[in-house]
């Protein structure tokens, strides 16, 4: 802990001791998060079933769109590092928050075959850009002593707001559709739902218009990104490759959980949206309480313990799956899924932005945007590949090999982290942090 860091007062005082060092730009990247989060959970709950509307389309070609975002997101993720170096990051997340509410308004509008693969690669490129920019400006506009705080808050109030999302979501479809008068699983009544989160994602990005930006001239000087990679490749690998094991693993499921609940236990768009929506906002508390918890285990401990923990979770619901239930059943193995998916992703997600400060704090000042990027890049990969051959086995055998697959990266991902970060003899991680600021030709972000 900093040494100016005041006395113990008690868990809460500290905690509110670190929120009241958040800086004002911290503050308004934190009010936009929220806001685009709320926008997203809307979109993430109904656009799977928006486009199975449509008709004509099937899981296999859900599959694609989520490969084809990702594939856009990984091919972006390296350029966006060097525009996030080279140019103002207060603008570049204002374009990409504008980009990404005209490929929504393109989604809705315009949905055929080709539009539809289109306006998810322009999202992808648009998202890649944004979340290879914001933690950077964070790092920037942050100190060591709040910055884990930071980053938690800024996961938390957007899953919050995406719980908020999957609520108002769950319901939107009823209201308008009954407002126009037509089915709440009609195609109208889905576009009619999305296209009034397109608003909201571009009023999101309002309040961006007041950030401070920093001297736009780098204390260092801004290198291309294959320069970098030469350099710091090898701990670069170290530090992504975890994350490109849990990608492979989330894209097999994280896509179709809202067909999953309607699937299996046939239930409506609302009750799923509060599933979602109670999901996460377990997984917001999660991280709101995960940083003190970072403060006193460490980093990759926390890590490790909650990715793991995760697990069994996760093959409940396989089991749910394997066994399909009905009758009487299904309500008791709904409830059982439901809460052993609150807490699979509760834990699973609760390191999240641990992880992403830890790895940000290894590298150099001028290498994080890049760290950031292959990041986004590991993550992505999976989401590219994944996606698809889940669809097949939802399409042909059910859901149970989507999750004993996902299990399995799972446990491989811990099992490497442990291995690379948690076997470190006599080093704490204050003294990798004053290690790694060694290292650093310009000031912390």
């Amino acid at each position: 802990m900093d040494v100016d860091t005041p006395p113990e007062t008690g868990e809460l005082s500290n905690y509110l001791h670190k929120l009241g060092l958040f800086s004002a730009n911290a503050r308004i990247v934190l009010t936009y998060s929220a806001l685009t989060g709320l926008a997203f959970g809307v979109f993430r709950l109904l656009f799977n079933f928006y486009v199975l509307s449509l008709g004509g389309y099937d899981e296999t070609f859900l599959g694609l769109l989520t490969s084809v975002s990702s594939a856009a997101a990984m091919a972006m993720a390296i350029p966006a590092a060097y525009l996030a170096e080279r140019f103002s990051q207060k603008w570049i997340m204002i374009a990409t928050g504008v980009v990404s509410a005209a490929a929504f308004l393109g989604l809705v509008l315009l949905p055929t075959r080709g539009f539809l693969i289109l306006f998810n690669i322009v999202s992808g490129l648009a998202q890649s850009t944004r979340q290879v920019t914001v933690s950077p400006f964070l790092m920037h506009n942050t100190t060591r002593e709040e910055r884990q705080y930071v980053f938690s808050f800024n996961f938390g109030l957007t899953t919050i707001a995406g719980f908020v999302g999957n609520l108002v979501g769950g319901l939107m479809p009823l209201w308008l559709g009954g407002w126009v008068g037509v089915p709440a699983t009609s195609k109208l009544a889905y576009r009619l739902a999305l296209g009034s989160m397109v608003l909201i994602s571009l009023l999101a990005t309002g309040p961006l218009l007041a950030l401070r930006s920093r001297n736009q001239t780098p204390e260092y000087e801004v290198e291309l990104p294959w320069a970098l990679l030469r350099r710091f490749g090898k701990p670069l690998t170290r530090l992504v490759l975890p994350q490109w094991i849990i990608g492979l693993g989330a894209g097999m499921m994280m896509p179709f959980m809202n067909l999953y609940f309607r699937k299996v236990f046939d239930r409506s768009d609302s009750m799923v949206g509060i599933v979602l929506g109670s999901t996460a906002l377990a997984m917001a508390v999660a991280q709101f309480i995960a940083p003190p918890i970072s403060d006193r285990i460490g980093k990759i401990n926390i890590v490790v313990l909650t990715e793991a923990l995760s697990v069994p979770f996760l093959l409940t619901l396989g089991l749910a799956a394997f066994v399909m239930p009905s009758g009487a059943n299904l309500i008791l193995w709904f409830v059982i899924a439901w809460g052993a998916y609150l807490l699979r992703t509760a834990l699973m997600n609760m390191s999240g932005p641990i992880y992403q400060t830890f790895v940000l704090e290894q590298v150099p000042e001028n290498v994080q945007a890049l760290a950031m990027s292959l990041n986004g890049i590991a993550f992505q990969f999976g989401w590219v590949l994944s996606p698809q051959l889940s669809g097949y086995f939802q399409a042909t055998v059910g859901f149970v090999p989507v999750f004993l697959s996902t299990a399995t990266l799972y446990i491989v991902a811990i099992a490497v982290t442990w291995a690379f970060f948690g076997r470190r003899r006599g080093t704490t991680q204050d003294d990798l942090s004053t290690q790694t600021d060694t290292t650093q030709t310009a000031v912390t972000r």
